[in-house]
């Protein structure tokens, strides 16, 4: 009977801890029992409640045969009250005590790691007892990030704080003298606009108007009045949003690294897309906020933030766009002002009113947000009128080349970088030939009057480049600038249709092709025969009659990989496949490379990238400021642009014969200018959607380009038609 007894209180016991285990998760404390430091120590799972430890086996659970050691010496109870220590260890009235941390105690919790000795520590055969209760997996990692991102703050914080101690002075505020921006032609006329205001600003925020100042806010920086110059949440959410996103979509600069960048990016910022650069802004902001009020910051930031078209702070852009000034603008006008702002030359509304009047929304959007004013403010700020200054507008574009003007800006940004280009104070020397952008534009204007109605297109636009320096002499981006600012030289990305296959011609003469070598006219792969007979046809009657299956097998002949090879060492940068459709002209190019390409083609092969832009000086730094040539150079487009041999002299040259083929005796021959040489390529695209003449004039060192069609639509014409605009144009301005 009493080992039935026996049988059952182990059963018992043996269930009661697989509960306590199960109710422990597997995670059982333990007592680790070091009795003398050379002997190995024992373990103990604590599954019960109450353990006795003491030199008695009789008496204790966890029985210690140590001298130092009472008879029952401690006790370990559970205290279920406790979650972080669930055990207590208490003295029994023992001789030699229990010591914790070198201190006698007569109780204690036990957390984990903690070490009993059972006896003073100073004796070495005291038995020690450590307790093991590790936290969960999850808890410890929790810990240890805490502790890394803790400490990596501190370092942070640390090495920010050092830097910024290296910031200069900004009390009193670095000066930073903004001024106009002069485009000069080639003959050194002015095509900037000349009715520029002399640069005002204001003297307090409340001068602004009640608008005014919270658009910006909302626009560029929500956190404002409580950052200290840099926004960590800000720049977590940015980061946040361009990785899900796959590009950058949301900026994290706040006003202040803004204005830090703008007062000391020549001096201690810098202006290169860096780390280096954000970092030394971000401990510039932190400066600029412990050394002035946020009012005092906003009021210089909207006093000198640049606003396109060549104007700086708010004042300015507001008397430029809407002819008032700041303090008088309303809700809508105030909240298009702030959309400008991320990309001022982009989005003011004398360059694209319908993206400015879309940021304004976005704008009036997170004012509602931010509850600076009500829903249904503005609303009735989105469902107003937006009424510009259209006599400043005519003004501006009424320049001798708004396209050109337009490009040179963009440009600009290209060569000093975004925050350079808006200090102003530059003179820009251009490569602008005005006699030709006279005839350009006007050889346009006539197109579309005397032919658009007929052949139903209603755009057109002429690019015209030196083929010695890459330089644009001419720039038609459309028919009237004053009803589309969209420039379609530069912006618009079009099929070129036949007139790609300049690259694989060449690409099968840099192969060794001869020109002479005949191919089949017969179907291939989809494309029809050829449109003037059956007969095998050379490279030469080819390319001037412009047939299709024939440039095909001579892409095949040179490899379509070789074809794409050419392409871009003419300065084509679109998405190319080696398809048939290569060759045909099927992927989308602007007509600024294929008219750089063309102008490769006719200087000898050398390829020089096309710009606008000759000479940049800065006209606050000028030996003599009535001589402009005295000024200090900064851009130089021959010294600063490199160029390239795309192809062979040898391969150039047969080009311009293959391709004055097609003027005398092929489809562009409506191109063709009494005793002068012209070469060039006529293209159609599908459904006479595009039509090209692409032509060079090697006495006049000359690369033309010309597209008729509709921004959206079909027309009814052909090519011939663009290679007719080429010779009227030149016939004009040659002459």
């Amino acid at each position: 009977m009493k080992s039935v007894v026996n049988l059952t209180s182990v059963a018992l016991q043996r269930a009661r801890q697989g509960l306590l285990r199960l109710e422990l998760r597997g995670r059982v404390p333990r007592l680790q029992v070091q009795i003398h430091p050379k002997q190995k120590p024992e373990i103990y799972d604590l599954v019960s409640d109450t353990y006795l430890v003491g030199r008695s086996s009789s008496k204790c659970d966890i029985a210690i045969p140590s001298p130092l050691v009472s008879q029952v010496h401690a006790q370990i109870h559970r205290d279920r009250t406790q979650k972080s220590a669930p055990f207590v260890i208490t003295d029994q009235n023992s001789t030699n005590g229990i010591f914790l941390n070198r201190r006698r105690i007569k109780s204690a919790p036990l957390r984990h790691n903690a070490r009993i000795s059972l006896g003073p520590p100073e004796l070495a055969d005291a038995p020690i007892l450590r307790f093991i209760n590790p936290p969960p997996w999850y808890w410890r990692a929790v810990k240890w990030m805490a502790i890394g991102i803790t400490t990596g703050f501190a370092g942070l914080a640390t090495a920010l704080a050092i830097e910024v101690a290296r910031v200069p002075d900004v009390r009193p505020l670095p000066v930073v003298q903004q001024g106009p921006v002069q485009v000069l032609a080639q003959d050194g006329t002015e095509i900037s606009p000349s009715d520029r205001q002399k640069h005002t600003e204001l003297a307090s925020l409340q001068e602004f108007g009640a608008f005014l100042p919270q658009a910006v806010i909302a626009s560029e920086d929500a956190s404002f009045y409580w950052n200290i110059g840099i926004d960590p949440l800000g720049i977590v959410r940015a980061l946040v949003t361009n990785v899900r996103s796959g590009e950058v979509r949301e900026g994290a600069s706040t006003i202040t690294q803004q204005l830090a960048r703008h007062l000391l990016g020549r001096t201690y910022v810098g202006t290169e897309d860096s780390f280096g650069r954000k970092w030394r802004e971000a401990a510039a902001a932190i400066k600029l906020t412990l050394n002035y009020s946020k009012q005092e910051l906003l009021t210089i930031y909207l006093n000198q933030v640049y606003l396109g078209n060549g104007v700086y702070g708010f004042q300015d852009a507001a008397l430029l766009y809407f002819g008032k000034p700041a303090k008088e603008l309303d809700l809508s006008e105030a909240a298009t002002l702030a959309g400008i702002l991320p990309a001022p030359n982009r989005i003011n509304p004398f360059q694209n009113k319908e993206l400015a009047l879309a940021y304004r929304d976005r704008v009036l959007n997170r004012m509602v947000e931010l509850g600076m004013v009500k829903e249904e403010e503005a609303e009735r700020a989105r469902r107003s009128i937006l009424r510009l200054n259209e006599k400043a507008r005519s003004q501006l574009q009424g320049t001798i080349a708004p396209y050109f003007y337009g490009y040179v800006f963009e440009e600009m940004q290209e060569i000093l970088g975004e925050n350079f280009a808006r200090e102003g104070n530059l003179i820009v020397e251009t490569s602008l030939d005005t006699k030709l952008q006279q005839a350009s534009d006007q050889a346009i204007k006539r197109a579309i009057a005397n032919e658009g109605r007929n052949f139903h297109f209603s755009q057109g636009a002429i690019l015209t480049l030196n083929t010695e320096t890459g330089a644009i002499v001419a720039m038609t981006g459309g028919v009237d600038y004053q009803q589309s600012q969209f420039n379609r030289t530069t912006q618009a990305k079009r099929q070129p249709g036949s007139t790609f296959k300049l690259f694989a011609y060449a690409a099968a003469l840099s192969k060794g092709i001869s020109p002479s070598t005949t191919f089949p006219c017969t179907p291939t792969a989809g494309i029809g025969g050829c449109r003037s007979g059956t007969a095998d046809m050379d490279m030469v009657r080819g390319f001037a009659l412009s047939e299709n299956v024939v440039a095909l097998r001579v892409a095949q002949s040179a490899g379509l990989e070789t074809v794409i090879d050419t392409a871009r060492q003419l300065g084509i940068t679109a998405p190319l496949a080696p398809t048939a459709n290569l060759a045909l002209g099927g992927y989308e190019v602007t007509m600024l490379e294929m008219t750089a390409a063309y102008g490769a083609i006719a200087n000898g092969g050398i390829y020089r990238p096309p710009h606008a832009i000759v000479r940049i000086r800065d006209s606050r730094d000028c030996q003599n400021p009535a001589d402009k040539s005295t000024c200090r150079l900064i851009f130089d487009s021959q010294r600063d642009i490199p160029s390239k041999a795309a192809v062979s002299p040898a391969v150039a040259d047969t080009m311009l014969q293959l391709m004055e083929a097609v003027v005398t005796s092929g489809t562009g021959r409506a191109a063709s200018l009494p005793q002068v040489r012209v070469m060039g390529k006529t293209g159609t695209t599908d459904y006479n959607r595009d039509l090209w003449f692409i032509g060079v004039v090697p006495s006049a060192k000359l690369a033309v380009s010309v597209w008729l069609g509709n921004d959206q639509g079909t027309t009814e014409g052909s090519s011939a038609l663009a290679a007719q605009v080429f010779a009227d144009y030149l016939s004009q301005g040659l002459n």
